[in-house]
């Protein structure tokens, strides 16, 4: 009789009798080793059932339960898998959409408590071992502080705390469907990208993935100094130093994995870009850039920023203090050269 599945057949003879178990159980068995050695097709049909059924999601793990959503809109909507990734990203986004805008109010507020919260904090330092009465004093400052701007402290940070997990349990998931249903991402792309199971290979989406993380800090940069005049700055700067080094490393990712995260960017950019307008803050309750803290240098533009490091490189002043000593430098030089070169026409003459 014979026995087989997906254009693999295995024969077993009436006169083999089944040793072990039931008959059931062998014809089993001599599937699974068919199945084994075959190839093509039928072989990569039984790893992705085989990892299937290996995987048992887990109700904590947030990879799971996003491989499990994407799966879920495949199925209701009829979309490709590429599709699919992207609705699905467009909902988590639509869902967090009002704690997002929290964030930015929250933020925009803090940025405007700085001068007078960085006052109070100096005041503290100062007291060296502050007394219980001054920690109290200290206290019930910030809290009259945070309440006369309509600050909670912790707003701006719970956007970051919940949409963080959600963002890389999508990261992961998107990392691990390939891995389990490999036949079908292998042609649930679209466009130039039909294989979700292998990298782009034109490299357009690591460069648009790369390009719009950078164009997003950079539309944001002034909230980010507001909010944090001290480290602002060199946190912009590396987050721009991240998207250059993501590029070639985003390269070897499948498909799969930045069809989530192409969106997830641009999605972030057009988000910050409708955030900066006036009539929109004006309607959220985010208040406008505060002016700029006498004495600070809040300007980090990104092109006075490379061309920062290439002076360094060359050995050029990039300071006020350092371009005055230059400067002063090049006057006593040419002073030196102008004494050396009358001296030398004053001994030509009495020669």
């Amino acid at each position: 009789m014979s026995y087989g599945g997906h254009g693999q057949r295995r024969f077993l003879s009436s006169s083999e009798p089944a040793k072990d178990g039931s008959f059931d159980e062998t014809m089993d068995k001599i599937f699974i080793a068919a199945q084994r050695e075959a190839t093509g097709e039928g072989d990569a049909w039984f790893v992705d059932e085989a990892a299937k059924a290996a995987w048992e999601p887990k109700w904590w793990n947030l990879a799971d339960q996003a491989v499990n959503g994407v799966h879920f809109v495949h199925e209701m909507s009829g979309l490709h898998y590429a599709g699919s990734i992207f609705a699905t990203t467009c909902l988590i986004r639509l869902v967090i959409l009002p704690l997002a805008i929290r964030g930015q109010r929250a933020a925009s507020r803090m940025a405007h408590i700085q001068p007078e919260l960085q006052v109070i904090k100096k005041r503290y330092e100062a007291l060296g071992t502050p007394t219980q009465a001054e920690q109290k004093a200290f206290a019930e400052q910030m809290k009259s502080l945070f309440a006369r701007y309509d600050v909670k402290p912790f707003a701006s940070l719970a956007a970051p705390l919940i949409q963080a997990p959600l963002f890389i349990g999508m990261f992961f998931g998107m990392k691990k469907m390939p891995e389990l249903y490999t036949t079908e991402f292998s042609t649930g792309g679209i466009l130039w990208f039909t294989d979700l199971t292998l990298p782009d290979p034109t490299y357009v989406l690591p460069l648009i993935c790369g390009l719009s993380f950078l164009a997003t800090i950079e539309s944001g940069k002034e909230m980010m100094i507001d909010s944090n005049p001290t480290s602002g700055p060199m946190l912009v700067n590396a987050f721009r130093a991240m998207a250059f080094v993501a590029v070639p490393v985003m390269t070897t990712f499948p498909a799969a994995m930045l069809c989530y995260w192409v969106p997830n960017n641009c999605i972030t950019l057009v988000q910050s870009v409708v955030l900066r307008h006036p009539v929109v803050r004006n309607q959220l309750g985010i208040w406008d850039r505060p002016k700029p803290i006498p004495g600070m240098q809040t300007d980090v533009g990104f092109q006075e920023t490379m061309q920062k490091l290439v002076k360094q490189v060359q050995g050029e002043p990039t300071t006020e203090a350092a371009k005055i000593k230059k400067h002063n430098d090049e006057i006593e030089s040419k002073k030196r050269l102008a004494q050396v070169s009358k001296a030398t026409r004053a001994r030509r003459r009495d020669g």
